[in-house]
């Protein structure tokens, strides 16, 4: 035994045996060691002599409790830390792998898929602890370790508790981090937030994917030149290696910050997008330049309220493209969030992976119109083809499909029959309905209240000027499921109504989503989610990004307790349509029912920021937060509901919590007294209600029928609801969760056909 073990012994004999030395480094050793307290193995990781003179041991012991709160599947956990024998320490589980630096050493670059595996779970892990609050600035493939196939993150907190002035490369280049990974805000010394970190793991993949750092570290000169180089192109090393993946490292590794992905979730979502089927290289590059995003015409008329032509006019391109099987199509809601960005066309093509940028712009002045477009290559910033149309408001849609023909033609795309056929349709043939058709969506997007009416006028405006096409019939029928699903329908009679529109929409047009959509919204507010799903699944074969249907379809599963299936839609969602409010509150819901409320909120949050006026959101993170006890946070989501929202059943539902949470039981009953409840996802969150304010007998009422009526996720009422924890030892609650097992497990052997 040396001494320094013998020392460390000796001053922690009564918790720790150390047994061996395990690896040491720059500044650091680490040893291996028996927790007797606990009777397991321990990995304890010791500061080097001398400790660095920056070092504040409160400092020290502060970021490392705060480090020791994290709780994710790829980070490490800390299991105690302190200070003995003159030596700062920290208690880790003992891994029995090798690190990621272990594995490059002994093999060089690994296989694309593993690469990607294993810094995709890192970055999810990177994305938990930056919501925490924790970057962990020292990200590199020491840090990273690899245990039964995953990946899990080590270190977390220990570069800034040795670093209390933020100083990271001083005058004589000493440099807190490992130089070879470092983002360049570490060098020149800027406040940090997550994407430094996200920045160091693209040079962690890169090295992956090739072998070797991206950059020279021979002197401090070459590392402050980083400040101002752009990351080499990784196909340049290894040309098999996807466009679409190349962008992702290439947004990365920006030298910017502000032009990376903004969180740990967008740079796992970029890696986890689908890869090209072909097995050919040549055939994947040409499926990967067909992708092409239709940025939102400029409204360049005088008036402002010609926005929503504006607008119109893109929607009906992209939906005009997208009925073209050689392209890849971002999705309207993702697309229309860039209305107005800065970004330029190269950022806008590596941030969402399109090799084709389409831009224009509108002029309308009483009757006349004027329309500009361009195409414009993404990876070149060349201008592939321009165009300017001239004519009048009646003649909108002619001049739309003209631009649609010429993309197809500039892309050397060769149209099907049926695709010709279906470019030439204008299921809403006046301008000024196709207006207000795109109005009355939005409003009804927000699922409830004011927004509700406000979208059914709309309509009624549309119908009455081009009558009831299949586009403007099938959202009239949406509205009114909205309405019975936001209690404000009356009653259940408006359901039939709307089955009937459905029903005479599934052979007009025969190849159109709108009859299996209506359907699908019909079952899924009865709460027959079978049906619900087959409708959606049908309807996706027709219109395969809608995000109204990969919402609702992921919210069908999850309410039948197919929690494989929600989690697959939900990332299904994200991938097709990145930014779309629609797909981070599913992002954000369905970490409900896998009980990880937490790691729902910023999710939550950013639905929010996207649509701040819909209740249905309002009342979503208001939930979530009610669950994980931030009930101070969660009344003043409560709170903007009673005041924007009053009449929505759900309003009353999460003040009942809230009130009930903060002590004031009685009030939180009188919330609930007049509540009619809507469907099976309402009585299940009145029975969470009726709990919290200790009415046991009707809690379990409410749970029953809520199961009955086709609301049964299974492992959200057995385990993971806060709110039913009083209920799970009375002998009833047994049957009931038996029952909506049966019922889960049913829906998975039927299968949804």
């Amino acid at each position: 035994m040396t001494d320094e073990i013998a020392e460390l012994q000796s001053a922690l004999t009564a918790h720790y045996r150390f047994d061996r030395e395990l690896g040491r480094g720059g500044m650091a050793v680490v040893y291996l060691a028996h927790d007797l307290r606990h009777d397991r193995q321990v990995a304890i990781k010791v500061l080097a002599q001398p400790r660095p003179a920056a070092a504040d041991d409160e400092r020290f012991s502060r970021e490392i409790r705060v480090a020791a709160q994290l709780n994710h599947p790829h980070i490490l956990t800390l299991h105690d830390s302190g200070e003995a024998a003159g030596h700062h320490y920290y208690v880790m589980p003992f891994i029995a792998g090798e690190s990621l630096r272990d594995r490059l050493t002994r093999d060089g670059a690994l296989p694309v898929d593993e690469a990607v595996s294993i810094v995709r779970e890192v970055a999810e892990a990177l994305d938990y602890a930056h919501r925490a609050g924790i970057v962990h600035r020292d990200i590199k493939p020491e840090n990273i370790l690899l245990h039964e196939g995953h990946a899990v993150v080590a270190d977390f907190g220990i570069a800034r508790a040795l670093d209390p002035s933020e100083t990271n490369l001083t005058e004589t280049g000493l440099v807190v981090g490992t130089p070879a990974y470092l983002s360049p805000e570490q060098i020149t010394d800027e406040e940090l937030d997550g994407r430094s970190d996200l920045y160091s793991l693209g040079c962690v993949l890169f090295e992956c994917l090739t072998g070797e750092a991206p950059f020279s570290v021979t002197s401090v000169a070459a590392i402050a030149q980083r400040i101002v180089t752009a990351a080499p192109s990784v196909r340049a090393r290894r040309p098999e290696i996807s466009q679409q993946l190349d962008q992702a490292l290439q947004t990365v590794m920006a030298t910017k910050s502000e032009q990376r992905f903004s969180t740990g979730q967008e740079f796992a979502a970029a890696l986890r997008a689908p890869a090209p089927s072909s097995p050919s290289t040549q055939t994947r590059a040409v499926s990967e330049r067909l992708a092409i995003v239709v940025l939102p015409f400029a409204n360049m008329s005088p008036d402002p309220d010609n926005e929503y032509f504006s607008d119109g006019l893109t929607e009906e391109i992209i939906t005009d493209l997208s009925k073209v099987s050689a392209l890849s199509v971002i999705s309207r809601t993702s697309a229309m969030q860039l209305k107005g960005t800065t970004k330029d066309v190269r950022t806008i093509g590596r941030e969402l992976g399109v090799g084709y940028v389409l831009e224009g712009s509108v002029r309308k002045a009483g009757k006349s119109l004027r329309i500009a477009a361009q195409l414009i290559d993404a990876t070149t910033d060349d201008h592939l083809w321009a165009d300017k149309y001239s004519g009048t408001v009646d003649d909108v849609f002619d001049l739309q499909e003209k631009v649609s023909r010429e993309i197809v033609r500039a892309l050397d795309v060769t149209l099907t029959h049926d695709e010709d056929r279906r470019l030439a349709d204008h299921p809403i043939e006046d301008a000024r309905a196709f207006e207000l058709y795109i109005q009355a969506r939005q409003e009804l997007r927000r699922w409830g209240g004011a927004a509700t009416e406000r979208g059914m006028r709309l309509l009624s405006q549309a119908i009455e000027i081009e009558g009831e096409t299949p586009p403007l019939k099938a959202l009239m029928a949406q509205a009114k499921v909205i309405r019975v699903h936001s209690g404000t329908g009356g009653d259940t009679s408006p359901l039939d109504e709307a089955e009937a529109a459905g029903r005479s929409l599934l052979s007009v047009p025969s190849d159109a989503h709108y009859g299996h959509a209506v359907l699908g919204f019909v079952e899924w507010e009865r709460g027959h989610m079978k049906e619900a799903v087959e409708h959606f699944e049908q309807a996706l074969e027709r219109e395969p990004n809608d995000a109204d249907l990969l919402f609702n379809l992921g919210i069908s599963y999850g309410a039948a307790g197919q929690n494989d299936e929600f989690l697959a839609t939900s990332k299904r969602l994200l991938e097709c349509d990145p930014l779309a409010m629609l797909a981070w509150q599913l992002a954000g819901v369905v970490t409900w029912f896998v009980g990880r409320h937490e790691d729902g909120i910023p999710h939550l949050k950013r639905a929010v920021e996207m649509d701040p006026q819909n209740a249905i959101v309002r009342w979503s993170i208001g939930y979530t937060l009610a669950c994980v006890g931030r009930v101070e946070d969660a009344a003043v989501h409560a709170a903007w509901m009673r005041e924007h929202a009053e009449g929505m059943p759900y309003t009353g539902q999460l003040n009942a919590l809230v009130e009930a949470q903060q002590g004031r039981k009685e009030a939180g009953r009188e919330w609930l007294t007049d509540i009619t409840p809507l469907d099976g996802h309402h009585m299940f969150h009145l029975a969470e209600s009726f709990a919290m304010v200790d009415d046991t007998d009707t809690a379990l009422d409410w749970l029953e029928r809520g199961v009955d009526a086709g609301f049964y996720p299974y492992p959200y009422i057995a385990e993971y609801c806060p709110f039913l924890a009083s209920l799970r030892d009375h002998p009833r609650f047994a049957t009931i969760a038996a029952k909506a097992k049966q019922r889960a497990e049913t829906f998975k052997t039927s299968g949804p056909y």
